[in-house]
């Protein structure tokens, strides 16, 4: 009959005395000590098995949360309170409870982590296909200008839309040549050739579409097959603007008049809820016209003619009062009848047709069910406007 020792892995006799001499061996302490150190590793690794399991669920999560903050565009604020809402609501969760993300890690992931994996993603589908390009320049509110560059291509059978870069355009960059070079090198970020550029949008400044000097121009020259189209919207609007150079700058004029009467004056605007609780009308607010936009007035020619006999009221009274200089003007449009019928029977009518056009080249669904649609606004005007004997 044998004892067995589990450390040394040996047959010993099961005599008392041999079991002490192997017991108080060198031999055996040391396989004692190994065998202890190998189980508290094992239990070690157990441990931290299950550590690493749990730290890659918190990571996870991480990478989601900055994920939802990059794609819905949300202040990077947001993430504090979502953190927090978290460990509230699933308070059982230990990966709720590990979760540490705020702004600033919030802010490092998206830029180091994500986005890296998106490009590289974004490489992979573009991968010598055609693309388009649109180009748009804005202005941030550090008043730094930013060259916008938009790509669409065709992935999966699904047409995406996708945003190459910012640029910013310095005084370097303000010509056709600097711009293009600045496109150029976001494609060559992404290994894009200039000549699978198939397609080209931006609006209809010269520096953009210029028949000489132009962003277009450069592209043209590396592929003469270029398909180019300026800003359907931005075309309308200098349709617009150029008929509108027919019209009494007045209309405008009272426009601006009336929106800065009672800008920046709370008494003017009191004393206007006054005059609309009197004649019992609605509470509506003065809306500002856009310097720029010509279409953007057919909102405030709607609003100043809902609020047409209330107005004409008050400025009679200002005049009568001689408040200022600026409330006789405005008086003496409102009682002339041409400046209402200019508002009431044409502008009233004309500019919501151009915004409905315009609309639609702003939708994000593709536009050819649309055709029938804009051909019969198109047939409207044609018939207002147009003799009958011209034909199409």
């Amino acid at each position: 009959m044998y004892a067995k020792c589990s450390a040394c892995v040996v047959n010993l006799k099961t005599k008392y005395s041999d079991l002490i001499k192997h017991a108080n061996s060198n031999k055996h302490k040391n396989a004692v000590i190994k065998l202890k150190s190998s189980k508290e590793v094992d239990l070690m690794l157990k441990h931290n098995l299950g550590k690493d399991e749990e730290h890659i669920d918190v990571v996870c999560a991480n990478l989601r949360s900055a994920l939802l903050i990059a794609e819905h565009n949300l202040s990077f604020n947001v993430i504090d309170h979502i953190t927090k809402i978290n460990k509230v609501n699933f308070k059982d969760s230990k990966v709720a409870e590990s979760l540490q993300l705020v702004r600033t890690k919030c802010t490092m992931i998206i830029k180091n982590v994500l986005a890296d994996v998106i490009t590289n993603q974004l490489k992979q589908q573009i991968k010598d296909k055609k693309v388009s390009v649109l180009l748009e320049e804005a202005t941030d509110a550090n008043n730094k200008k930013l060259l916008c560059i938009l790509i669409k291509f065709i992935h999966d059978n699904e047409i995406k839309t996708q945003v190459l870069g910012l640029k910013e355009v310095d005084c370097d960059h303000g010509t056709a040549k600097g711009l293009y070079a600045l496109l150029k090198q976001s494609l060559t970020e992404f290994n894009i050739e200039a000549k699978n550029v198939v397609g080209y949008c931006a609006y209809n400044a010269s520096v953009m579409m210029g028949s000489k000097e132009s962003v277009k121009q450069y592209l043209l020259n590396s592929n003469p097959h270029l398909i180019s189209n300026g800003c359907i919207c931005h075309t309308i609007h200098l349709v617009v603007v150029s008929a509108a150079a027919c019209l009494p700058e007045r209309l405008e004029n009272l426009l601006q008049n009336i929106s800065t009467y009672f800008s920046r004056s709370p008494k003017r605007q009191s004393v206007l809820e006054t005059f609309q609780e009197y004649m019992r009308n609605d509470k509506l607010k003065i809306l500002k016209p856009s310097a720029t936009r010509w279409l953007a007035l057919s909102k405030c020619e709607d609003r100043i003619l809902e609020m047409w006999d209330v107005l004409t009221e008050l400025f009679r009274l200002a005049d009568f009062e001689r408040e200022s200089e600026v409330a006789k003007i405005i008086y003496n449009e409102l009682c002339n009848p041409i400046t209402k019928a200019y508002n009431m029977l044409f502008l009233k009518y004309i500019l919501p047709v151009f915004n409905q056009f315009n609309a639609y080249f702003q939708s994000e669904k593709i536009l050819t069910p649309f055709i029938f649609r804009m051909f019969e606004i198109f047939k409207n005007i044609r018939k207002q406007f147009f003799e009958k004997r011209v034909s199409f």
